[in-house]
């Protein structure tokens, strides 16, 4: 945490817990977030955010 603090200065740097989230349960939402997200056909990957040449959706979900 120091040392991201130091890094992303004068940005504000904090753990999940003191943001006020839910941090036992951060993963499980998380990943309920991105099944949604393929449920919906939207993107997970997106230019500005981890360099992928368009949104991508990056997922396909099985179903019974």
């Amino acid at each position: 945490m120091r040392m991201l603090a130091e890094r992303l200065a004068p940005a504000r740097v904090e753990t999940g817990h003191d943001a006020g989230w839910s941090v036992d349960s951060l993963e499980a939402q998380a990943f309920a977030y991105l099944a949604v997200r393929s449920l919906h056909g939207l993107p997970l990957s997106l230019p500005t955010t981890t360099g992928v040449p368009r949104p991508l959706t990056g997922a396909v979900l099985a179903r019974p």
